[in-house]
């Protein structure tokens, strides 16, 4: 279930999550480089706003080239940019309700976050998970669905 603020995050193309007094304020921007100015003087945010500390965020989720930018009382903790590297579907068998076994299919996309180490898996059915590696991704895959094979592939970035 997506929080408001989750929701406004994926409407901005720069973000910064300040959480300051169990509150989380927030400054909108157009994108990176309107950031980038504000950093300056400018004050070209695109809006603001409070929000509470219990909202759960899933910074996984976040669509592709969307900075968000967490900061402790002012202080930069984290940063959250998504980058695809390749996307792929993957033909795997499930059994049905009368236990006949079916061919399924599913759409995933590998991700980078810039500035982290982490590997991000996201699919078609909104299931979104942080790997270590590829390896890890890949054992993942294998103890979900059994045997798999990809059957499309298309590399974004190398």
């Amino acid at each position: 279930m997506s929080t408001r603020l989750q929701e406004l995050l994926a409407d901005f193309g720069c973000s910064v999550l300040n959480y300051s007094n169990n509150k989380i304020i927030v400054d909108y921007f157009y994108s990176e480089s309107m950031y980038e100015k504000f950093l300056t003087g400018v004050n070209c945010r695109q809006g603001m706003g409070l929000h509470d500390t219990k909202e759960i965020l899933e910074f996984n989720k976040l669509d592709d080239g969307k900075l968000v930018i967490v900061q402790h009382d002012g202080i930069e903790t984290a940063k959250y940019k998504y980058t695809t590297i390749f996307k792929a579907t993957m033909e795997y068998k499930e059994r049905n309700t009368d236990q006949k076994k079916a061919i399924k299919y599913l759409t995933f996309r590998v991700r980078k976050n810039e500035y982290g180490d982490e590997i991000n898996y996201i699919d078609t059915e909104g299931k979104s998970m942080d790997f270590k590696n590829i390896s890890a991704m890949k054992k993942h895959l294998s103890e979900t669905f059994g045997t798999y094979k990809i059957t499309e592939w298309s590399v974004f970035f190398e």
